[in-house]
């Protein structure tokens, strides 16, 4: 998800505020997925891939408190609103795989703490 908020920086104009904005969304969507990549609990990715997936959505479709995206001073073409819905699926998709993982660690905490505890439940 990086590498598509930096092609949307290099390809699309956009003001200096978004362009801020898009660099530090890619600094925080990169250093998640790094974190968990390494070993880190996936609760921050799927936070963070949900929020930008709405975020995305919000701006495709021009959401009353999103509406200025569109219609700044870069006014954007309508085929920017259909790749703000394709940056949306693969958010959703990271956010989706993220559950699963989260899932996955928890189940792994939870049977650790059971093979500790000899399976029985501490009071």
């Amino acid at each position: 998800m990086g590498l598509a908020h930096l092609a949307s920086i290099a390809v699309l104009p956009h003001s200096l505020w978004w362009m801020s904005i898009l660099l530090v969304m890619t600094l925080w969507c990169t250093k998640c997925a790094w974190g968990v990549w390494r070993g880190a609990p996936a609760q921050k990715l799927l936070v963070m891939s949900a929020l930008m997936g709405m975020l995305h959505m919000a701006m495709a479709l021009g959401l009353p408190w999103m509406g200025e995206h569109h219609h700044s001073a870069t006014a954007h073409s309508s085929a920017h609103g259909n790749l703000m819905l394709l940056l949306a699926l693969p958010e959703f998709a990271v956010m989706f795989w993220a559950a699963i993982l989260c899932h996955i660690q928890r189940s792994r905490l939870s049977l650790s703490g059971n093979l500790l505890t000899g399976g029985k439940a501490q009071v």
